[in-house]
């Protein structure tokens, strides 16, 4: 699925979307966790399940993220706004 697609793409949708991948990466993180945590110090995500995280989003949105934009997906808050900008900032 891109999120350039004509379909309506909402930010529920995405989240949802990254909690599902979020359960498969690091199936130790509450899938309720506030979306604005951060990922690494509030919810201990390591650095290989960050890593699938972002894998799983690039492959199901079609989308790549850059290397220097990786320091800033810090929470699900922030992977969604990424990915609602189209997947570029």
């Amino acid at each position: 699925m891109s999120l350039t697609d004509d379909t309506t793409v909402t930010r529920t949708d995405v989240l949802a979307t990254i909690r599902e991948a979020l359960v498969v990466a690091a199936p130790e993180v509450d899938p309720g966790a506030d979306p604005a945590a951060h990922l690494r110090e509030d919810l201990e995500v390591d650095s290989l399940a960050l890593l699938e995280l972002v894998a799983r989003l690039e492959h199901h949105y079609g989308v790549q993220v850059p290397d220097d934009l990786w320091p800033t997906l810090t929470s699900m808050d922030a992977i969604a706004d990424f990915l609602l900008a189209g997947g570029s900032r």
